[in-house]
């Protein structure tokens, strides 16, 4: 399976859901039964599922009577009025308890079983959500880890942060002594595909039991295919199982890490053996996932605002150093240090019509020659920003790995007869 396959996979419709799961889709109109999972006589007490289709609920009183007696069902209309909004209960069906959730998506109401779990390790008290005292972004998602160990219990445990380019790095990590170290490691874009992160945006909680067990096909009198994208079941990618068991894993569970409506990461788990976790325990899990993110993204906004000071005051001493000279260049060159450490660059090139001064880790003369005659050739802005410089046009300028990123700014003045763009600075 290749790179592009991966990324065209129609994950969202699978056409199946995991065995831990139940799930019965009804008509959002007439609420009559469209489709349902294969294994809902295991639970359900009827002999032919096939008489279920074009039927109601209500016209199985002897077999559905614990759903028709929930909160849920009794006010459907009221907890389907949201669109991809998922509600929760609790029913006995013949003396085991489930859990019953609803949602409604497109035109489908959907009704889900899983039975409940007790979980007797789970030691969860208010301490563990005092992600706002801290002021250490390492030290907050170790924080985080550390409270979902208490509840998943999983072997390893990861916070994986996305960079700009899609790809992938370990940015805190907990795991049992029987695990290898993934922390530090970074990963391609392809390694998670488009797709999956979109679903990730959507469905922030996706558990994947057992990367061995069998699948449980829905059963549709039509063609159509079953939008899996909010059904806490939906059966995993076959892609995505091979990945798990390349790992030395049998379960995997993940919580999405959402800063500003953007996906900005992933707590993922992963046990060696099977492993399912209750669907509270999920619930809770994402709770205090969304409770670190919280408390991250106040963080950095409060660490971008002192910088925003600190950088105006800077500006402000540069200011008064660049009015020491009666020229741009010499201003700019005597003060390279300082103009280097407002961006924290590695690097900085200030590059006149004469003369050229460096600071930092920075290419060869040649090299940044190119790079200014292609700036020159190729932007028609004073400012020229890319954190992929390297991987777009290293091959072309010949680029080395000093190059990874680089941020252009010109100081445009008129020649005479023409308006040339002339490069002060790199």
């Amino acid at each position: 399976m290749n790179f592009v396959e991966c990324h065209e996979e129609p994950i969202h419709i699978p056409g199946y859901i995991q065995s831990f799961g139940y799930l019965i889709g009804l008509d959002d109109a007439t609420e009559s039964i469209t489709f349902f999972s294969r294994n809902i006589p295991d639970i359900f007490s009827i002999e032919n599922a096939e008489q279920l289709f074009d039927r109601k609920i209500v016209d199985f009183p002897d077999i559905f009577g614990p759903v028709m007696e929930s909160d849920l069902y009794m006010s459907l209309s009221d907890f389907t009025k949201r669109e991809n909004e998922t509600h929760f209960d609790k029913i006995f069906i013949s003396g085991k308890e489930y859990h019953f959730s609803v949602f409604r998506s497109g035109k489908h109401i959907f009704l889900e079983f899983e039975a409940v779990l007790k979980n007797p390790n789970k030691r969860i008290s208010n301490k563990y959500d005092n992600f706002y005292v801290i002021d250490n972004e390492y030290e907050l998602w170790e924080q985080l880890l550390n409270t979902l160990s208490k509840i998943v219990n999983y072997d390893r445990l990861m916070v994986y942060k996305f960079m700009m380019d899609g790809s992938g790095k370990v940015i805190a990590e907990k795991r049992s002594d029987t695990m290898e170290s993934y922390l530090g490691l970074h990963y391609p874009e392809s390694d998670i595909p488009r797709q999956a992160r979109e679903l990730y945006l959507k469905k922030r909680k996706r558990i994947f039991s057992n990367v061995n067990a069998e699948t449980v096909p829905i059963l549709s009198k039509t063609e159509e295919n079953i939008d899996l994208t909010f059904t806490g079941s939906r059966g995993m990618s076959p892609i995505h199982g091979q990945y798990i068991k390349n790992s030395g894993a049998s379960s995997s569970f993940s919580v999405s890490i959402i800063i500003d409506d953007h996906l900005w990461g992933l707590v993922t788990c992963q046990n060696s053996e099977p492993k399912h976790i209750d669907l509270e325990d999920r619930v809770q899990a994402g709770i205090f996932t969304v409770l670190a993110s919280n408390a991250y993204s106040s963080f950095k906004s409060k660490n971008a605002l002192n910088y925003q000071l600190e950088l105006n005051e800077k500006s402000s001493q540069l200011k008064s150093e660049f009015l020491k000279h009666n020229h741009l260049f010499d201003s700019l060159a005597d003060n390279k240090g300082k103009i280097r450490k407002l961006p924290e660059a590695d690097g900085l090139a200030i590059i006149g019509e004469e003369n050229t001064v460096t600071v930092g880790v920075v290419p060869g003369h040649e090299t940044i020659d190119a790079i200014a005659q292609w700036a020159l050739n190729n932007t028609t802005e004073s400012m020229f920003v890319s954190r992929s410089f390297l991987k777009d046009y290293g091959q072309e300028l010949g680029l080395d790995e000093n190059a990874a990123g680089i941020y252009h700014l010109f100081y445009r003045k008129k020649q005479e007869g023409n308006a040339d763009l002339v490069p002060e600075g790199i």
